[in-house]
C-alpha cells in the first residue's frame, strides 16, 4: 500500500472539500427534501453543507493550517449572530428559534467562510460557478416544464399562482433566480473569454425565461432595476444605447406576452383580485403596530406569526413573515439585528461596485454579478423577503463569498502576498511559523 505525500492529501481534501461547495451551490433547492436524524429534522442541502464544513475541517485539522479568515463584514456578522442568540431567548418557541438560527445564520456564516478559503484562482472560482449555473439553470427548466405540462394538459393558467415546480409560490422561485441571473449578466456583458460569455448566454436565456413566466411583479420590477443598472454601468456609449434600445424592446415584448399582460393590468385598482399591493400595505401597518410595542427586540426568531396575532387587521390570519426584508430582520432579530444586516448589504453593495470600477480580467464580471445581485435582493426586499428560507440563506452567503474572495484576489494580485494571514503565523521576527502552515501564506500543493 502505497502512502501518499503530506501535500497530495491535503490537496485531494480541499479540492473534495471545494467540490462539495459546488454540489452545495448546484443543490440549493434541494431543501425541500426533509428528513429527520433521529429527533432532528434537517434537510438534504443542509447535510450536504455540513458535509462540505466537515471536509473543510478535516483538510485544515490534517495540515495543522488553522487561518483567521479576515473580511470587511466581521463586525456586522458578529452583531447578526449575537442578535440572533438574543432571538431565541425572546422568542415564544426557543426549540424552532435554535433551528431556524442553526440553518439561517451560523451554518450559512461557517460555509461563507469555508468558501472564502477555497476559492483563490480562477480554476478554484469556476468550480463554485459551474456548480451554480448548472444547479440553477436545471431548476429554470424544471419550472419552465412545470408550465410546458399545464399547457399540454390544457390546464388553466392561473395568473395569480403561475405554475412551478419545488417551491410553494411562483414568488419564491423568482426570488431565488435572481442572484444567479445578476451573476449570468455580468458574464454575458463583461467576461474576457469567449467562452465564458458564451456559457453566461446560455444559462441567462433560461433563467431570464424562468423568471418572466413566475409572472412576478417583484421579480419583473426587479429585472427592469438590473437592465437600469446595466446600462448605467456599461462604460462605452455605443453600448449603453444598444443595451438600452435592446432593454427598452425586450421589456415592452415582454409586457406583450397575454399572462404578464394580465397580470400587470389595473395594479393602480384597489378592487382588482390581482392587485395585492392593498394587503401589504395592511400587513406592514401592522406589523409597524407590532413593533411599535416591541421596537427593541421585535417578536424574536419565528415568533412572528403568534406574536402578531393581537395585532392583524382584515380578517385575516398572520403571514409568515410581513412581506419586506428590512420588517422581517426587524421582527425577527430586533435593531441590532437589522442594523447589523443593513450594514452586510451596504457593505457589500459599496466595495462590490467601487472594486468593479478598476477591476480587470476575471474579477471584473464577477464583481458586476455579485454585486447586481445584492441590488435584486434590496429591490425585491421592499416587496418580499428574500433571506428567510433555507435556500435564499445559503444563497446569500455563497454570493457574498465570491464577492469577497474576488476582492480579496484582487488585493492579492496587486500586494504580491496573501491579504488573509494564519492565525498561528509567527510575527515577523520571532522565528518560523509552526510546522504546516506555511507562514500562513499559502498551504502547500494547494
Amino acid at each position: 500500500m502505497v502512502a501518499l505525500a503530506p501535500g497530495v492529501f491535503e490537496t485531494q481534501l480541499f479540492r473534495y472539500s471545494r467540490l462539495m461547495l459546488a454540489v452545495c451551490a448546484a443543490a440549493m433547492p434541494l431543501y425541500v427534501v426533509r428528513y429527520q436524524v433521529g429527533p432532528v429534522p434537517t434537510t438534504l442541502l443542509e447535510d450536504l453543507v455540513l458535509l462540505t464544513i466537515g471536509l473543510y475541517v478535516a483538510a485544515c485539522i490534517r495540515t495543522g493550517a488553522w487561518r483567521a479568515l479576515r473580511t470587511p463584514l466581521e463586525i456586522p456578522i458578529a452583531l447578526l449572530l449575537i442578535a440572533g442568540m438574543i432571538a431565541i431567548v425572546i422568542s415564544p418557541d426557543h426549540h424552532g428559534a435554535l433551528g431556524l438560527y442553526r440553518a439561517y445564520f451560523v451554518e450559512p456564516v461557517l460555509l461563507f467562510y469555508v468558501a472564502i478559503d477555497l476559492m483563490r484562482t480562477r480554476d478554484e472560482f469556476r468550480v463554485v460557478l459551474t456548480g451554480l449555473a448548472i444547479g440553477t439553470t436545471i431548476f429554470a427548466l424544471i419550472n419552465l416544464g412545470a408550465w410546458v405540462m399545464a399547457i399540454a394538459l390544457h390546464q388553466k393558467i392561473d395568473i395569480y399562482n403561475a405554475p412551478e415546480a419545488l417551491y410553494t409560490s411562483p414568488n419564491a422561485v423568482a426570488m431565488f433566480l435572481e442572484p444567479p441571473l445578476a451573476i449570468a449578466v455580468g458574464f454575458a456583458l463583461y467576461a474576457d473569454r469567449p467562452r465564458d460569455r458564451k456559457v453566461a448566454l446560455i444559462c441567462l436565456l433560461f433563467l431570464l425565461a424562468a423568471m418572466v413566466f413566475t409572472l412576478s411583479r417583484g421579480g419583473l420590477l426587479t429585472l427592469t432595476v438590473l437592465a437600469l443598472v446595466a446600462v448605467a454601468t456599461i462604460p462605452r456609449r455605443r453600448l449603453k444605447v444598444a443595451l438600452l434600445v435592446g432593454a427598452l424592446i425586450g421589456g415592452i415584448a415582454v409586457s406583450r406576452i397575454p399572462w404578464v399582460a394580465g397580470r400587470l393590468a389595473n395594479q393602480l385598482d384597489p378592487n382588482y383580485r390581482g392587485n395585492t399591493f392593498e394587503g401589504r400595505l395592511t400587513i406592514w401597518n401592522d406589523t409597524l403596530h407590532m413593533l411599535r410595542d416591541h421596537p427593541i427586540f421585535g417578536a424574536g426568531l419565528r415568533g412572528y406569526t403568534q406574536v402578531m396575532v393581537p395585532y392583524v387587521t382584515g380578517g385575516h390570519g398572520p403571514e409568515l413573515y410581513p412581506h419586506d426584508i428590512w420588517l422581517s430582520v426587524w421582527s425577527e432579530l430586533g435593531l441590532l439585528g437589522l442594523a447589523a444586516f443593513a450594514a452586510l448589504i451596504l457593505l457589500l453593495l459599496w466595495r462590490g461596485w467601487r472594486a468593479f470600477a478598476q477591476a480587470t480580467g476575471f474579477e471584473r464580471p464577477l464583481l458586476w454579478g455579485t454585486s447586481a445581485a445584492f441590488v435584486a435582493i434590496a429591490v425585491h426586499g421592499f416587496f418580499d423577503t428574500p433571506y428567510f428560507k433555507n435556500d435564499f440563506a445559503i444563497e446569500f452567503w455563497i454570493v457574498a463569498a465570491l464577492e469577497i474572495a474576488a476582492l480579496n484576489a484582487i488585493a492579492t494580485r496587486g500586494s504580491g502576498t496573501q491579504r488573509i494571514p494564519s492565525l498561528f503565523a509567527a510575527p515577523s521576527g520571532t522565528g518560523s511559523a509552526p510546522s504546516g502552515t506555511a507562514g500562513g501564506v499559502e498551504r502547500i500543493a494547494r
